[in-house]
């Protein structure tokens, strides 16, 4: 008899394949649905090894595939990169890189894809992150920390280091601009710290946000 344990394993599973087949359908078909099924799988592995509850995960795994499947195709010339990547990367991704994140693709509104990860993520993002954005009119979009993946970092025309976080590991491809942020380590900072934190980043966001669309050819 099957226990209640199998039958969430069994129900995760089926989920999963569901995700893969959105994938595969989101990209219509240009990623193998091999490769669609390997990567959400390997997603939900990922997220789920730093998590303390699982249940939530697999839309989170869906969302990040479809993200990782774009790095994937853009390094396989599967895809054409439609917009530049933009990735930064802190130690946690759960303060520093997600507002980093969130000012400038808000800003960018199409214009550029941006995501985020951590060498070592926390499991949630920040308590203060979402009241912040809030108070700046930025969407919060349920983000969540990620562990640093190679076809992140390949696949990126921008990578920027927040504080003193090493640089990536496999290099990124060749032409990449790699820009380093100094911010001090938030840590577990005061409402007060947040927010002259997010302060120096949106700031950071606009300039980035100029000097890349004044480098990026029009169509």
């Amino acid at each position: 008899m099957r226990s209640l344990e199998d039958f969430a394993l069994l129900n995760t599973a089926s989920q999963l394949r569901r995700a893969a087949d959105h994938a595969f359908d989101f990209y219509h078909g240009a990623i193998p649905l091999t490769e669609c099924r390997r990567i959400t799988q390997e997603s939900y592995d990922l997220l789920a090894a730093g998590a303390k509850l699982t249940h939530h995960l697999v839309p989170l795994a869906e969302r990040w595939s479809i993200d990782r499947l774009r790095h994937l195709g853009i390094v396989q010339h599967r895809l054409a990169p439609a917009v530049p990547e933009v990735l930064f990367i802190d130690s946690r991704d759960s303060l520093a890189a997600p507002m980093a994140a969130t000012a400038l693709a808000t800003y960018a509104r199409g214009r550029l894809n941006v995501t985020t990860a951590g060498h070592h993520p926390d499991a949630a993002v920040h308590p203060l992150l979402g009241q912040i954005l809030a108070e700046a009119r930025l969407p919060e979009q349920e983000l969540f920390p990620k562990p640093l993946t190679d076809d992140a970092v390949r696949a990126a025309d921008v990578i920027i280091l927040l504080g003193d976080v090493p640089a990536p590991q496999p290099s990124a491809a060749p032409g990449a601009r790699i820009l380093r942020w100094d911010i001090p380590d938030p840590g577990d900072p005061t409402y007060d710290q947040a927010r002259t934190l997010f302060d120096d980043l949106d700031r950071r966001a606009l300039l980035l946000l100029a000097d890349l669309l004044a480098s990026t050819p029009r169509s």
